[in-house]
């Protein structure tokens, strides 16, 4: 068991020393931007100049199937679709499937295409299947982009080509990701290494390049990206056991060091952090008194809980405070406010909530009072 621990608390140091190597400008000769975030609460577990726009080449793609996930979840777009590619698609260039004008793929062939070898063309085909034009496709990404609060993100393409236009953050792709990660529709593809599209004389080999399939456990899914002006980029996602994180770098020199970050940064999150589910103590107060009310009191909850990310070991060391109304007066509604909640880890507030009230408390007037005695005289 001491060994163990030893290797745990080894673990997390060099975890910890490695990005603290980051901190102190070692990392800008790695990448432009980096962060790691748990996505089911969008905690930053540890990140570097991630408000930063950058361009992000094909990482573009995810916001692309983020929107082809949820039309599939609408019933809007199957698999089984068959899609023709137009001459605008067929255009492309950079990765391709070297789709032409009038070619018919399914819906699924394209996906595939895309998720595993970020095909282009099979990517604009599909976009000007759901909205008519890429032009339209984009102006949904954007819009998307803004309804998930990606506040420095804007698409200017579908496949990620340079522009001056076209930029995020790595924060702003993190959210992208969690919000990406709640979908399976494409977990095959993504695990994939190597696959074929068509058959015969036209089959075309399908290669992913994320090099941490099948080398980092828990890994869900991920999208790799690369144009001159971006760099290497690389956003990947992993769970273990009921964690789920998040890793972004943006603008890498070398394609390899994208992935080394990625993997460092899941390392960190994995080896020093933990799921937290604040519960209440014996010290909450139970009722509330309420005065001039039909009842002298009524009970108290907690509005809402949620799990937080804490560092691992530290469930024990958090602390609880409430605070509540000396009383409240009648008419209380139910789900009215009276305090809070706060749990602090080393003194910092790490979960807070409105302590609320259980129960609707009329107020005593005269006519309720008669009503009372009236009820209390007919049930002898």
């Amino acid at each position: 068991m001491k060994f163990l621990r030893f290797l745990l608390v080894f673990s997390i140091f060099m975890s910890v020393f490695t990005l603290n190597a980051y901190s102190q400008g070692e990392y800008e000769n790695r990448a432009e931007a980096m962060i790691v975030t748990e996505c089911n609460t969008g905690t930053v577990l540890y990140s570097e100049n991630e408000q930063e726009r950058l361009p992000i080449a094909s990482v573009t793609k995810l916001m692309c199937m983020l929107i082809w996930a949820e039309y599939i979840k609408a019933g809007e777009l199957s698999f089984e679709d068959e899609i023709t590619c137009s001459e605008y698609a067929s255009s492309m260039d950079g990765s391709v499937i070297w789709l032409e004008p009038g070619e018919t793929l399914t819906a699924g062939e394209l996906i595939k295409s895309v998720v595993i070898s970020s095909a282009n063309d099979a990517c604009v085909a599909l976009c000007e299947h759901i909205a008519g034009s890429e032009e339209e496709f984009v102006s949904m990404m954007n819009s998307k982009a803004s309804s998930l609060g990606m506040l420095n993100t804007h698409y200017q393409n579908c496949v990620g080509y340079d522009d001056d236009n076209h930029y995020s953050t790595a924060y702003d792709i993190s959210i992208l990701c969690g919000e990406f990660s709640q979908y399976n529709y494409y977990d095959t593809f993504f695990m994939t290494r190597l696959d074929y599209v068509r058959e015969g004389e036209r089959a075309t080999q399908l290669l992913n390049t994320n090099k941490l399939i099948d080398k980092y456990e828990g890994l869900m899914g991920g999208k790799t990206g690369t144009t001159d002006n971006a760099g290497a980029c690389l956003a990947v996602w992993a769970k273990r056991g009921n964690m789920t994180l998040c890793a972004v770098t943006l603008g890498s020199k070398e394609s390899e060091e994208r992935f080394t970050i990625c993997r460092e940064l899941l390392d960190y999150g994995f080896n020093g952090f933990e799921i937290y589910r604040p519960a209440v103590t014996d010290e909450m107060p139970e009722n509330i008194q309420v005065i001039s009310g039909m009842d002298k009191s009524t009970s108290l909850r907690v509005k809402q809980f949620y799990p937080i990310i804490i560092p691992k070991g530290r469930a024990g060391d958090i602390e609880y405070k409430y605070s509540t109304e000396p009383f409240l007066q009648a008419p209380v509604k139910s789900g009215h406010t009276a305090g809070m909640i706060v749990a602090y880890l080393d003194n910092n507030p790490v979960f807070t909530s409105d302590i609320v009230t259980v129960y609707e408390v009329e107020e005593l007037t005269f006519i309720n009072c008669f009503l009372m005695i009236l009820r209390e005289i007919f049930s002898f």
